[in-house]
C-alpha cells in the first residue's frame, strides 16, 4: 500500500507537491509536533548562544525544508536525469570522474543527512565513472523500503545494507568502486565508536568509513550540498584523504566532523534535526 501511495504522489508536478508540503510542514510542526520537542533540543544544544527568535525561525524553516525534501526525494523516483542535473549542480568532482580511456577512478563517498541527501544519492550515481555502492539501512516498512531502493538505484547505484558491506567489499575488491554512506548517524550501542566533540556536544561517530578506507586503500571525499533555491541544490566535492595511509582512522573521522560541522553551520536550517542522534552518552571517566 505505502509503495503504490509513494508512486502516486510521485506522478504530481513538483509545482504541486510543493504545495502539498508547505501544508505537510504546517501539520508537522503546529498540529501533531513530530518529534518538536527534539528538534528543539538539538536546535538549543547544538547553538547554545542564539536568541529565542533564531530557534522559533530555524525550527520553522526546518519543518519546511523537511517537507519540501520529502516530496522531492519522492518525485526523484521519476526524474529524468536532465532534469536531475540541472537541479542538482556539481562542482569539484574530478577526483571521480575519469577521463576518456582512463580507468574508473575509486573512492569512498561520506556526506551527512543535509540538504536532499536522496538527490545526492542519484546526482552521485550518475556522474562517478566507477559503480557506486551505496550504503544504506533498511527501512521498517517494505513497500517504502522497495520505493526507495528502486529510486535510489535508478542511474546504476547498487544499494549495499550496513551490515553486508564488508561482504561485499571483499567479493568486489578487484573492481574499482566508489562507497557512499551518511556517516552521520548515532551508532549502535555494540558498535565501534569514536567520540569526538560535534555541534558544542560529545557525540559518537562510528569508525566504519575509516576502516573501509584502510581496507579498501581507496581516497576519501566528502559531498557537501548546499540549497541555491527551492528544488535548485549545488554538490560539491570536497577531499577529506587523498592519499590513502597516510591518515590514521581517527584523524580521518576528525576531519569528516569537521567538514560535517562547518556545511551544518552553512545552512542549519537544512540538517535532519528530528533524528535523535545524540542518544549515546559518553563513558564515564577513570
Amino acid at each position: 500500500m505505502t509503495y503504490w501511495l509513494y508512486r502516486a504522489i510521485a506522478a504530481l508536478p513538483l509545482s504541486v507537491s510543493y504545495r502539498l508540503a508547505r501544508i505537510l510542514a504546517w501539520l508537522t510542526e503546529r498540529i501533531f509536533k513530530y518529534r518538536r520537542a527534539t528538534v528543539d533540543k538539538n536546535l538549543r544544544n547544538s547553538f547554545p548562544d542564539q536568541s529565542e527568535a533564531w530557534y522559533r525561525a530555524t525550527r520553522h524553516r526546518f519543518y519546511q525544508q523537511f517537507a519540501d525534501v520529502t516530496v522531492e526525494a519522492i518525485y526523484a523516483w521519476r526524474m529524468p536525469l536532465e532534469e536531475l542535473e540541472q537541479r542538482m549542480t556539481i562542482t569539484g568532482w574530478e577526483p571521480l570522474i575519469s577521463k576518456e580511456g582512463e580507468p574508473p577512478k575509486p573512492g569512498i563517498l561520506l556526506s551527512i543527512h543535509h540538504n536532499n541527501w536522496e538527490w545526492l544519492t542519484q546526482r552521485a550515481s550518475a556522474a562517478a565513472s566507477a559503480p557506486l555502492d551505496g550504503v544504506y539501512k533498511p527501512l521498517h516498512d517494505l513497500g517504502a523500503d522497495r520505493f526507495a531502493l528502486e529510486s535510489r538505484g535508478k542511474w546504476g547505484a547498487t544499494l549495499v545494507t550496513m551490515k553486508g558491506v564488508s561482504r561485499h567489499v571483499l567479493k568486489n575488491r578487484r573492481t574499482p568502486r566508489v562507497l557512499a554512506l551518511l556517516a552521520d548517524q548515532s551508532p549502535g550501542k555494540r558498535e565501534a565508536v569514536h567520540w569526538t566533540q560535534f555541534l558544542n556536544q560529545p557525540t559518537a561517530f562510528f569508525v566504519g568509513p575509516a576502516t573501509l578506507a584502510r581496507l579498501t586503500k581507496y581516497p576519501v571525499y566528502f559531498a557537501r550540498t548546499q540549497r541555491l533555491s527551492k528544488g535548485r541544490y549545488q554538490a560539491e566535492l570536497l577531499t577529506i584523504c587523498s592519499e590513502p595511509g597516510t591518515m590514521s582512522e581517527s584523524e580521518l573521522i576528525e576531519k569528516y566532523v569537521a567538514l560535517a560541522e562547518e556545511t551544518i553551520r552553512l545552512q542549519p536550517e537544512s540538517y535532519l534535526w528530528t533524528n535523535r542522534r545524540w542518544k549515546l552518552t559518553p563513558p564515564q571517566a577513570t
